[in-house]
């Protein structure tokens, strides 16, 4: 059995795990069902974060966003907390980076550490600095907000200014970051060397897609068929089978374990909002993940699992050190058939729209409004969408997650708040995280 060598993370932005789920049984997605077929599955893995930068920042340190302190986009990691490149990197192996929107930049995340390429694509906000001197963004997004949508089945107002070029302003397509991704395996695995290439040091690589987000990338052509949210993932799909073609025409696609997820999920109007960042039902929480290496088994696994304990697993499956920080690995030992144990998750949902924090076992959800002062209790057996709140009727089940929410909060002390720049402000008005 090959061992693995290689580690390729692929995340993409506000990916939900049942609409995914749904369009690989529809057959929409055939490179992921590709990368599906034989990986181990975990059909239960939950994200510590509803929004990108506190939430890929556990993914890098394994740490929650109270711990490490990126609790808004926007925000940078501090020295003092170790990151994924850091101990890739203290292994022997290569690292590189490849990130696809403004705020995950290294100038503001600050995760470039541990990189020996860290790809931004800083160019793709050159527009920003003409638009935002022509229009006031607070009432552009204003203004925008009620008039995007208006037009008829693909030819909307915001389709028309995406096609334009002018509101794709912080973000870039995969066809960016791909390219991207190829220059840096060209680094550590270069097409002439592909007989040798597997003798090579490892490598850990991160790409990061962003066409899922709104403004959704989604192309044209296939708006006719499939809503935008399910069409910007075949594009990211058609993408993901490039990054397998390259392994294999790199020759190292037996050594490389590819780990697929999302870094949060995404609303579509259950609970009578679209979006991420205001609410912790599970459509914001539940991402997909999947690991795809023989060395691993081939199984669906319902363990409940929490994207801090990703880089952990990662770590221990190439022998590399581990954390000293709250993820913990996924399985302690690569030949079982099973997993760890269910993980309880916490999480947070985005501070610029409220103070909510919440708790959730496999049998049972706790929401905290923390300025409101209201909780929500649901029983995720009887009621997977949430929709009945039963906090006033389980007053021993609410007490003891109440409990638990509390034991958690008070393992972290106060954030110190980052000052954001006038640029990056309207950066992150015009991605929709501010009010």
């Amino acid at each position: 059995m090959t061992e693995i060598r290689n580690v390729l993370l692929v995340s993409v932005d506000c990916l939900r795990e049942d609409v995914f789920k749904a369009g690989l049984d529809d057959g929409l997605f055939p490179n992921c069902a590709d990368l599906y077929d034989g990986a181990l599955e975990f059909t239960e893995a939950y994200t510590v974060a509803n929004t990108t930068d506190p939430s890929l920042t556990s993914f890098m340190t394994a740490k929650y966003p109270f711990a490490h302190g990126v609790v808004e986009n926007g925000w940078g990691l501090d020295e003092a907390h170790d990151t994924a490149g850091e101990r890739f990197q203290a292994a022997g192996m290569d690292t590189f980076g490849v990130v696809s929107v403004d705020h995950l930049a290294a100038d503001h995340s600050k995760l470039d550490r541990g990189f020996d390429r860290y790809e931004d694509g800083q160019a793709y906000g050159r527009l920003y600095p003409i638009l935002s001197r022509i229009y006031d963004t607070k009432t552009f997004n204003t203004v925008f907000g009620a008039v995007k949508n208006l037009g008829i089945g693909r030819y909307t107002v915001k389709n028309l200014l995406r096609d334009l070029g002018l509101i794709s302003l912080h973000c870039r397509s995969a066809r960016s970051v791909t390219d991207d991704a190829k220059a840096c395996l060209d680094d550590v695995a270069p097409r002439e060397s592909a007989e040798s290439n597997a003798e090579e040091a490892g490598f850990f690589g991160w790409i990061h897609y962003f066409d899922v987000h709104e403004p959704r990338n989604a192309p044209r052509d296939l708006l006719d068929e499939h809503d935008e949210y399910t069409a910007a993932m075949m594009r990211v799909d058609d993408h993901v089978g490039e990054l397998q073609a390259e392994l294999e025409a790199r020759g190292i696609a037996e050594e490389t374990l590819i780990v697929f997820t999302g870094d949060h999920g995404e609303a579509l109007g259950e609970h009578g909002y679209e979006g991420h960042g205001r609410t912790l039902y599970d459509e914001e929480l539940n991402v997909p993940l999947a690991f795809d290496h023989e060395a691993l088994p081939d199984e669906q696994v319902d363990t409940q699992v929490r994207t801090i304990d990703f880089l952990p697993t990662l770590l221990e499956l190439v022998g590399a050190e581990g954390l000293d920080a709250a993820g913990e690995p996924i399985f302690t030992d690569t030949d079982a058939d099973t997993p760890a144990e269910d993980r309880q998750l916490f999480t947070m949902a985005y501070p610029t729209f409220g103070d909510a924090v919440a708790t959730r076992t496999p049998e049972w959800k706790l929401i905290r409004d923390r300025e409101e002062e209201i909780e929500e209790l649901y029983d995720l057996q009887d009621d997977p969408e949430e929709r009945h709140d039963l906090a006033d009727d389980k007053g021993q089940r609410r007490g003891a997650l109440a409990d638990d929410l509390d034991a958690w909060l008070a393992e972290f002390g106060e954030i110190e708040r980052q000052e954001v720049d006038e640029e990056t402000e309207e950066m992150l008005a015009d991605l929709g995280y501010m009010e």
